[in-house]
């Protein structure tokens, strides 16, 4: 079955999460990138200030592509490691950046 909130999103795919996170050079908090993931997931558009300006709303586009990045999110800005520390604590937490994951 397919998650239908972020926080399912973020629970049953929390590697994908962080790499959402990673690809968006820290824009994305662990909720906002649940929820690009989730609307991804379900083909649904999705329009923060991130997906809107570089894919068009295509979340779908979005999720496929931090994937098929996963292994080039490294370093400054685009760092996995900090990224899926943050999603470890949103999962223990529920606490997060307030409006960005870094910068």
């Amino acid at each position: 079955m397919k998650p239908e909130t972020p926080a399912e999103f973020i629970r049953k795919y929390p590697r994908t999460t962080a790499h959402i996170i990673s690809e968006s050079l820290g824009y994305a908090t662990p909720s906002t990138a649940g929820r690009i993931g989730l609307d991804g997931l379900h083909g649904r558009e999705n329009y923060c200030e991130w997906i809107a300006s570089c894919y068009r709303g295509n979340a779908r586009e979005c999720l496929e592509r931090s994937i098929r990045n996963r292994h080039s999110h490294e370093g400054f800005m685009a760092d996995y490691r900090l990224a899926q520390r943050l999603v470890d604590h949103y999962l223990e937490t529920e606490e997060e950046p307030l409006l960005a994951s870094w910068f």
